[in-house]
């Protein structure tokens, strides 16, 4: 028998530490017994049907099941929030099909979702600086042709951009924003990778401040989106998982970005 403690004990046992702080069963109960499992990014109502549908009985989300964000711990929440539209939906899913929900993030960042990023847009290995801050390194060409090596290997059509020095301001040191660490609450990351020698920056998710704080330390930023840039690492933790646990079914539900130019 497997049970979302099973799954939560293999991660660390994989990164040599316990789970963190934000992670664990969100809904449902740790030793409910488990044949098949959906992993997603993210589980919105979509994500539930579609496991519930195909009669799974564990989800394995990155991100926060509830809004808003962190709910479990966040001491600005207001109260009322369990009754919000998006909340009730959710709960009411996970309670129709049966689903129990485990959430694995920080520790699944670390072991597959960093890498991912990288190896979708096909960088290689990282060079790493004095404070370790890894770097990727490209041969010199202006911002313009980086912004569209990034469509190519992404998919997406558009994407913001934030160029202080102009589109042909030449880039070849390139610091990886992982999710939504190119937020303004972030950005110590981006100092860490300023401070290592980068000269672009490619986020999963920025914003106005965390535009603005590269901006003026004249390094430019692309932004992808969240999802699309941490579904490869989760597909391929999807993949691991499925190694281990072999009595399990395993499908990864892939959360197309939220957005589009228009």
């Amino acid at each position: 028998m497997v049970t979302p403690c099973d799954i939560a004990a293999y991660i660390e046992e994989l990164k040599g530490w316990q789970i963190n702080r934000e992670e664990g069963v969100h809904h449902g109960r740790w030793d409910h017994r488990i044949s098949a499992v959906t992993v997603c990014w993210k589980a919105t109502p979509e994500a539930l049907e579609d496991a519930g549908r195909r009669g799974d009985d564990l989800v394995i989300g990155h991100e926060s099941l509830y809004d808003p964000y962190d709910f479990d711990f966040n001491a600005f929440v207001r109260p009322g929030w369990q009754n919000w539209g998006t909340n009730e939906r959710r709960k009411k899913l996970l309670q129709k099909y049966n689903l129990t929900f485990l959430r694995l993030h920080s520790s699944v960042d670390g072991l597959y979702v960093g890498q991912g990023f990288a190896d979708m847009l096909e960088l290689g290995e990282p060079t790493k600086a004095h404070d370790g801050a890894p770097l990727w390194e490209i041969e010199q060409c202006p911002l313009s042709d980086l912004v569209r090596r990034v469509k190519e290997k992404t998919g997406l059509p558009s994407l913001r951009v934030c160029a202080p020095k102009g589109l042909e301001q030449k880039v070849s040191k390139i610091g990886l924003l992982i999710g939504g660490a190119g937020l303004d609450s972030n950005v110590g990351g981006q100092q860490r990778l300023i401070d290592a020698g980068c000269d672009v920056l490619i986020s999963g998710e920025s914003d106005n401040y965390g535009f603005r704080f590269a901006a003026e330390n004249g390094i430019p930023t692309i932004e992808t989106s969240h999802e699309v840039c941490e579904n490869p690492g989760l597909r391929r933790f999807c993949g691991v998982l499925a190694g281990r646990f072999t009595d399990l079914r395993f499908t990864f539900y892939e959360n197309p970005c939220v957005w589009q130019m228009a």
